[in-house]
């Protein structure tokens, strides 16, 4: 609210501390680091990313009650795709998991 209140300025550095950046760059890596990130994500299964923002979503919309409420659909509904075997397939075998997104 201090910081609401008062449109005080701060740097990105102070930012990182009051988490409400994750990390920070120096000047010009944004870009590269965003591709970093965006390759690391899309090797994650799809299904299972439309589900943790789904579930996100029920929580910051409606709090803890409507995440935890919204568990147990989007459990039936991973569990049963081809992806799902393929992560528990992939973690048995050590290997890199192949998601298809189905």
């Amino acid at each position: 609210m201090h910081l609401l209140f008062t449109c005080e300025e701060f740097s990105a550095e102070r930012a990182l501390q009051l988490g409400f950046v994750q990390e920070v760059l120096p000047f010009g890596r944004h870009m590269e680091r965003a591709r970093e990130l965006a390759a690391t994500i899309c090797e994650c299964a799809p299904i299972g990313l439309r589900a943790t923002k789904k579930a996100a979503m029920a929580y910051i919309e409606g709090g803890e009650q409507a995440a935890v409420a919204c568990i147990p659909a989007i459990r039936a509904q991973v569990f049963a795709t081809e992806d799902f075997k393929e992560g528990i397939q992939s973690f048995v075998e050590r290997r890199k998991a192949n998601f298809s997104g189905r």
